[in-house]
């Protein structure tokens, strides 16, 4: 993995696989709405989820900047609420929506490990 493009994808496919393994249907990759954008929108018999994908290289790059979660800030949560809300305007359904982000932590040695943070607005 080479550029920074291409973790995020990785780390997107990543989560992609492991959503659809918890019984989620992907419907949508990198859905926008103006500015706004969602890596993934995803649904179940109950829910719709609206998930921020941060994927780091497990080597250095947490020491130097955090863990994934931490570049959810207040200002991108506004913005996934906002896409959210956006979606579900042009989208009727009757399911729970609820925003979550998936850490993917990638490393040469071992498999990627994943965190599933759920309803980060709580």
């Amino acid at each position: 993995m080479s550029s920074k493009s291409e973790t995020g994808k990785t780390g997107e496919n990543i989560a992609c696989r492991y959503l659809e393994a918890q019984g989620f249907e992907v419907t949508h990759r990198n859905f926008r709405a103006g500015h706004l954008e969602t890596d993934i929108i995803c649904e179940n018999g109950e829910y719709i989820l609206f998930v921020e994908v941060k994927t780091r290289r497990a080597t250095g790059a947490v020491t130097r900047y955090g863990s994934a979660r931490d570049a959810v800030d207040v200002r991108k949560r506004e913005n996934l609420v906002a896409c959210a809300k956006e979606y579900l305007r042009a989208h009727k359904t009757g399911k729970k929506p609820r925003i979550d982000v998936i850490e993917v932590y990638l490393s040469r040695e071992e498999a990627p490990r994943i965190k599933h943070i759920k309803n980060i607005l709580c």
